[in-house]
């Protein structure tokens, strides 16, 4: 149920321009701090398919006509997300970076997930995963920007997409617990969590060293420095986020329970307000993701 802390969901039709005059360190002038950006963006495109279709796996048996509706505003952002970091990635592309290689890496592990594990758990593992891009939104949207330093053109980008993350962050979560009840529920998202956290974490820092060893970074120590002091200490998402996935663990923990900051329903209002939103979605939420185009 929408309320002011936990708003409508509303897919934001934007569209980025990528261009080559866009600075390659484009956070701070910082080498390692853009390549851990970087390398989130990286895992995108391939990681918002992989949530939408856990979610439309149950989307059928949801009876729920509020549900329903989120479910289907949250394919459409994802859908959008999705688009645009691929935009943002075929620069990366155009400028040497081998995106191809890591697309196949994370696509070999999204596929090995789909094969594998029951649509449960790969439910769960977008809860998880869905979590901590919530924890990071919060980070990013708050009174501490991490993206102050940024330029202006990437700024726009992360804000926009945390903004939409935090709005949504309930929806995989209100499925889940919906299709998978109880103490047996409880122990799936649980474990996913767990699982999720390794491979998130593991997957961000490799792909950061991969950037940093392509662009001749890596033995940059001054920049690495500087990146832990930005991760850890001042803005410091990092034990923000680490403090928010300890509280998944709580039996009676829901996305939709966090404290809302006055400055992320500030950033919510300002997109509502000069946004233009996406065109009318289909029908019915079965019909597949709408591309956004």
């Amino acid at each position: 149920m929408a309320s002011e802390t936990n708003p409508a969901i509303i897919p934001r039709n934007l569209h980025f321009e990528f261009d080559e005059s866009l600075p390659l360190n484009w956070h701070s002038g910082d080498p390692m701090i853009t390549a851990y950006f970087d390398a989130l963006s990286l895992t995108f495109p391939i990681g918002e398919r992989f949530f939408v279709d856990s979610v439309r796996h149950y989307a059928k048996d949801i009876t729920d006509p509020d549900l329903r509706r989120d479910v289907q505003a949250f394919m459409s952002q994802e859908s959008i997300h999705g688009r645009e970091h691929e935009t943002y990635n075929e620069l990366m592309a155009k400028r040497g970076f081998p995106v191809d290689k890591t697309q196949r890496i994370i696509g070999n592990m999204t596929g090995f997930m789909r094969r594998n594990l029951p649509p449960s758990m790969q439910l769960a593992a977008t809860c998880a995963l869905e979590h901590y891009t919530a924890l990071f939104a919060e980070a990013s949207l708050g009174t501490t920007d991490p993206f102050a330093d940024a330029h202006p053109f990437y700024r726009d980008l992360w804000h926009w997409h945390a903004m939409e993350e935090e709005e949504h962050k309930a929806v995989a979560f209100d499925v889940f617990k919906t299709m998978v009840p109880g103490l047996r529920g409880y122990l799936i998202r649980c474990y996913s969590m767990v699982i999720s956290s390794i491979m998130f974490n593991s997957m961000a820092v490799y792909l950061t060293i991969w950037i940093a060893a392509q662009r001749g970074e890596l033995l940059n120590l001054r920049s690495w420095g500087r990146a832990l002091w930005f991760h850890w200490v001042a803005p410091g998402a990092y034990p923000h986020v680490l403090m928010g996935v300890l509280r998944y663990f709580s039996p009676s923990f829901h996305p939709a329970k966090r404290h809302v900051a006055p400055e992320v329903l500030a950033w919510r209002n300002y997109y509502r307000q000069t946004v233009k939103r996406m065109p009318a979605a289909p029908a019915s939420i079965f019909e597949g993701v709408p591309s956004g185009a």
